[in-house]
């Protein structure tokens, strides 16, 4: 969901125009190649997952199905890409690529410890970004971005060693041997230090990609808020983990420097791509208040029709108003 936000954040460092055309093709080459990967690692985890006793989306499909959709994911991303910039175009081959080669049988990079967690963090979260600095002209050398590479090359190493760590068991299971398995003890310092990268090259970048703003204020600000953060994480580094607090850092500042900026320039219509992921996790909340609401109301019709007959003097859970006949058996 931080794709959108990174595009708005482009347009308001470089000082130039929201072009929708380029923006909608973008977001829409990056949902299609997602959903294309998710299958393709699905598709050859099937064996791998069925050991282990996992759900699989492909397992259900049928495969020339399943084929067809990701080509067809594939070919319609490139075209938009392809389209907007030739060398992004050649990027997103690189990318899918990559996304072969980590879960394809022949190679499957996954199950190389080290080369997976490399090849995951790099076609999950470098290449989106560069796609992003090619298709809008950015230099790469400049030190503010690639910090900004940084931060988004070490928050993937990050997640993918926090995913193997969670799905260690099922690993085991299936016979994957990852890098949460054979380093193990290694597992959390190299988190920690992925963690603390991530922290110390946003906060460069934020602190340099901002300065533009030409008021102290602003900077100042960022500041004292990525002290009060870095504190926390040097005391309580487990729970700044686990509840993701730097990436919610990040989305607070970005966020109210980005809507302040798409105010003042009367681009309003583009709010709804800075908030949209407040807008699906409150619409996630809204459906899980609801299905609460369901329980809640069910166990108190429960209660107040159990009470009542109580009351009459009988009681339902000893006489209860109908049995289930059991089906006999014929033999």
């Amino acid at each position: 969901m931080l794709f959108i936000n990174y595009i708005l954040l482009i347009y308001f460092l470089k000082s130039i125009p929201v072009d929708f055309e380029v923006l909608g093709s973008l977001v829409l080459s990056y949902i299609l190649t997602g959903v294309g990967a998710f299958l393709v690692n699905d598709y050859y985890d099937k064996k791998v997952d069925l050991k282990a006793g996992k759900s699989n989306l492909a397992e259900k499909g049928n495969s020339y199905f399943i084929g067809f959709i990701v080509l067809l994911g594939f070919s319609v991303s490139f075209f938009l890409v392809n389209r907007i910039s030739k060398n992004a175009g050649i990027l997103l081959l690189v990318q899918f690529a990559a996304l072969l080669a980590y879960s394809h049988p022949r190679i499957r990079l996954k199950t190389k410890p080290i080369f997976g967690i490399i090849a995951d963090s790099i076609y999950a979260y470098i290449i989106p970004v560069l796609l992003l600095f090619v298709v809008y002209k950015i230099e790469i050398a400049d030190p503010k971005y690639l910090a900004f590479l940084l931060f988004n090359f070490s928050i993937g190493l990050r997640d993918i060693l926090l995913h193997q760590k969670k799905d260690e068991l099922n690993d085991l299971k299936s016979g994957i041997n990852s890098f949460a398995i054979r380093y193990k003890s290694k597992l959390n310092t190299l988190v920690y230090i992925s963690e603390f990268t991530a922290s110390l090259s946003l906060c460069f970048f934020l602190m340099f990609g901002f300065w533009k703003l030409e008021s102290q204020t602003y900077v100042l600000g960022i500041g004292v808020a990525y002290l009060f953060l870095l504190l926390f994480e040097i005391f309580r580094v487990q729970k700044s983990i686990e509840n993701n607090y730097l990436i919610r850092f990040y989305i607070v500042i970005s966020t109210f420097i980005l809507g302040y900026w798409l105010l003042n320039e009367n681009l309003y219509a583009y709010l709804i791509l800075l908030i949209h992921p407040y807008l699906v996790q409150f619409v996630v909340q809204i459906f899980q208040l609801i299905n609460q609401l369901k329980i809640m109301i069910s166990v108190i019709v429960n209660y107040s029709l159990y009470y009542s007959f109580k009351l009459m003097g009988r009681d339902l859970k000893k006489k209860p108003l109908y049995k289930k006949h059991e089906k006999k058996n014929s033999n």
